[in-house]
């Protein structure tokens, strides 16, 4: 497989080659003569008809020299550093993108490969190992419409990992109950669970991490790796709390939110908890990007004590298209302000993980937002994957454009890099 290749290629280029001497035509005086793994090292003279020529045939003996080889279990760092050594500009900006599948299928339209209504694809064919080689994306995401049956999603898994060069997080959003594109499909013979509003009525931990080792075991039984949950967004009323979401209450929240974590880790998937600073119980499929008016200091100590909860335990957190006015000053949503990234998430909450958008084409960004400046303005925010561009290749040109017009910089992009391949290493995709 190629990704095997690549981590091959990873581990020989940890080290350096040193110079071995002048480049070109030998000091035609010296020789240097083998005899078996013995060098000797002697003096001649050789008679010609017109002089005498003095032969130097000593030399230093060989040294052999061995690479230092770093595994990502026991060296993760010096395995990361070598890995981005070997890669080009392009193949680092295209792990920043975490893609529909149908987004690989080139042909199809854009407004095709975002409508779910539309069939799919469900297996992976020439153009698609094409758009793998041609982007390097870094993930990508199935939905309801990828999803045929447990041999069918086993061998798409595998396939697209073993055409992609380096390793995929492969996800899909199945929270549970209602959201569920795996547990609902009748094909699957896995274990459908309430809506998290029933298991957050009952404020059991055990339910909900329960509920997430089996969630986690299933989902990397068919080749996924990254689960887009769970939903730590806080309802308003205790009266109407919304089916993906598990309470009314902070306190309440966050605690099922860290439990079910703790569940999909053991089931062997990595977490992606949305939507950072809170949906509530609203959803960015709307004309309007949603608005929270409320004070940074109010927000600490109300909604986003599920989030804060979990900063340390989940693999990625989830950053929604929410404005934010009482607390950024830069104009853009949380998923592409500079001010939440990397003034409040980076800086003053510490968490150094790897930060995800929302969907780049959920219809309150595609409404009120420049599209192919997006993923743009998302990375120089400290976004290290932008989610589902609308079109991939416009939002992979606008990124590559932007690095070579000085826009962002090519250690801004290593930055994120180093957060998304350190994270597969982690979790085993290296192999």
């Amino acid at each position: 497989m190629k990704r095997s290749a690549i981590a091959v290629l990873a581990i020989c280029m940890a080290f350096t080659a040193t110079a071995c001497g002048n480049i070109g035509r030998p000091d035609p005086k010296t020789i240097t003569k083998k005899s078996g793994s013995d060098t000797v090292s002697t003096e001649s003279k050789i008679t010609t008809d017109e002089e005498d020529i003095t032969v130097d045939v000593s030399s230093e003996p060989d040294v052999e020299v061995v690479p230092e080889v770093y595994s990502p279990e026991d060296d993760t760092e010096a395995f990361v550093d070598a890995t981005m050594k070997n890669m080009t500009l392009e193949e680092k900006v295209g792990q920043l993108f975490f893609v529909r599948a149908d987004a690989l299928e080139t042909g199809f339209e854009a407004s095709v490969v975002n409508n779910d209504d539309i069939g799919g694809v469900t297996f992976v064919d020439k153009m698609m190992e094409d758009a793998l080689d041609k982007y390097h994306v870094g993930g990508v995401q199935l939905f309801e419409k990828n999803i045929v049956d447990e041999e069918q999603l086993k061998k798409m898994t595998a396939d697209l990992q073993d055409k992609s060069a380096l390793p995929l997080f492969i996800g899909v959003e199945e929270i549970g109950g209602d959201y569920a594109p795996v547990a609902n499909n009748m094909n699957f013979n896995v274990e459908l669970f309430d809506n998290m509003n029933v298991i957050g009525a009952s404020a059991s931990e055990d339910k909900a991490k329960s509920m997430g080792k089996a969630i986690g075991g299933y989902l990397v039984s068919y080749g996924v790796n990254v689960d887009f949950a769970p939903v730590a967004d806080v309802s308003v009323s205790s009266d109407s709390v919304s089916d993906s979401n598990f309470s009314a209450e902070p306190l309440i929240a966050a605690s099922l939110v860290k439990a079910e974590i703790d569940g999909l880790h053991e089931g062997g998937v990595m977490t992606a908890v949305n939507h950072f600073p809170n949906y509530a119980d609203g959803n960015a499929n709307t004309d309007k990007v949603l608005n929270n008016g409320n004070s940074w200091e109010y927000m600490l100590d109300n909604e986003l004590l599920p989030y804060i909860n979990i900063l340390d335990t989940t693999d990625m957190l989830m950053v929604g298209h929410v404005d934010l006015p009482s607390v950024v000053s830069d104009g853009w949503p949380a998923s592409m302000s500079q001010d939440l990234i990397e003034g409040k998430v980076r800086g003053e909450l510490g968490y150094d993980g790897v930060i995800i958008t929302d969907s780049m084409s959920a219809k309150s960004v595609r409404k009120n937002y420049v599209q192919r400046e997006c993923a743009v303005e998302a990375i120089i925010a400290g976004a290290d994957i932008v989610l589902t561009p609308y079109d991939l290749d416009e939002a992979f040109d606008s990124v590559m454009k932007a690095v070579e017009d000085g826009k962002i910089s090519e250690g801004r992009i290593d930055e994120s890099v180093k957060r998304i391949l350190t994270l597969k290493a982690e979790n085993g995709l290296f192999g």
